[in-house]
């Protein structure tokens, strides 16, 4: 078991996840600290890996149509590390996927697609990846789809409600980020712009002088661009935190169905509760959503999803049981984790200079 984390490091991580942009002076006033102090334990957290951070691609604003959650499970008989491996090959191939974590016996997938032809050749690949001698190492894979024209979705990790409620930290409570209707289109991006966007992606731990030493620009042309795609909604920073660091034990993926009769007032109204509020990752349009939820442990876990559930099957909305995929976080392994690079370079007609291989993003340049 790792070593609990000191009040004043929870404090830091958890304003930091509210607002990955603050400075070390706004730190310190939401903290109640020193300055100094808030910045000796931002240096000290980012060191050790308790929290890191990423640059998430709005992807609505780059053409992007629809959300793809695939989950399923895999052969108990195939020894894990061979299925990973397996999974790995297709990922390299595919970059629209960004985010997957395989369990025992299971196995999710995140992605993004600029139309519903990209997720049919991602879906080929993953048949053609798959057969023959390998086709033991497959998983038995379910998708839910979320058309950004019909859906409301939160993509951008939002871990902080579920750590103040798990914790009950000396803190306010958070207001959850909640899932939101996004409009299509493409932004217009000039050449440097892209280059700057995508390594503010690749290397979202790196300076601007960093960036522009590996740009061959200047600091100040960096900063100037990265306010200019600031202002344009291009990205948001958030703050990352690898949940077994903080002795969360249970992860559980979540996808529901709704009957198609329901009242659509009474469905935006179960949509305020928790089961949305404490998700760090949603996805919903009328007929379905998908969640992602951390719990303390398995007694945490039987408690607090019985209650987030009650509401929605007492007002008898939903098309048959939840289908719920938990997963230990100490037997997990994130196969990709906010791996956006390679899908925003083939969005911007950008080559991979390393075809395949994914950025570490907590890295510096």
């Amino acid at each position: 078991m790792e070593k609990p984390l000191r009040d004043s490091e929870m404090l830091v991580i958890y304003w930091l996840m509210r607002d990955a942009n603050l400075t070390d002076a706004a730190l310190a006033r939401r903290s109640g600290m020193k300055e100094s102090t808030a910045s000796s334990i931002r240096r000290r957290l980012m060191d050790s890996r308790h929290i890191y951070f990423t640059n998430t691609p709005a992807f609505h604003k780059l053409g992007c149509t629809v959300f793809v959650q695939l989950y399923g499970s895999t052969n108990p008989a195939v020894p894990k590390d061979v299925k990973d491996s397996a999974h790995l090959r297709f990922l390299d191939r595919t970059p629209e996927i960004f985010d997957s974590a395989s369990g025992e016996g299971f196995i999710m997938m995140s992605g993004v697609y600029r139309n519903f032809s990209d997720y049919l050749l991602s879906i080929d690949r993953y048949e053609r990846c798959f057969s023959d001698i390998q086709s033991s190492e497959k998983a038995d894979l379910r998708a839910a789809f979320f058309p950004l024209e019909i859906s409301h979705v939160c993509y951008t990790y939002n871990f902080a409600p579920a750590l103040h409620r798990i914790f009950g930290m000396d803190a306010p409570r958070p207001e959850p980020n909640l899932p939101l209707k996004l409009d299509v289109h493409t932004t217009e991006l000039s050449l440097v712009e892209k280059r700057t966007l995508v390594n503010l992606v690749e290397y979202p731990h790196a300076s601007d002088a960093q960036l522009g030493h590996l740009m061959g620009r200047s600091r100040q042309t960096v900063t100037n661009v990265r306010k200019r795609l600031e202002r344009k909604g291009l990205y948001k920073r958030v703050c990352i935190i690898p949940l077994v660091l903080w002795n969360i034990d249970l992860i559980a993926y979540v996808h529901l169905r709704f009957k198609s009769d329901i009242d659509p007032d009474v469905r935006r109204e179960l949509s305020c509760g928790d089961w949305i509020n404490l998700s760090w990752y949603t996805l919903e349009r009328e007929s379905e959503a998908h969640a992602t939820y951390m719990f303390k442990d398995y007694r945490d876990y039987l408690s607090e999803m019985q209650r987030m559930m009650k509401p929605l099957i007492d007002a008898d909305v939903l098309k048959g049981d939840p289908v719920i995929s938990l997963v230990s976080t100490a037997a997990a392994k994130e196969l990709r984790d906010g791996h956006y690079g390679a899908l925003l370079r083939k969005i911007l007609g950008m080559a991979d200079p390393v075809a395949g291989r994914p950025l570490d993003r907590r890295s510096d340049v």
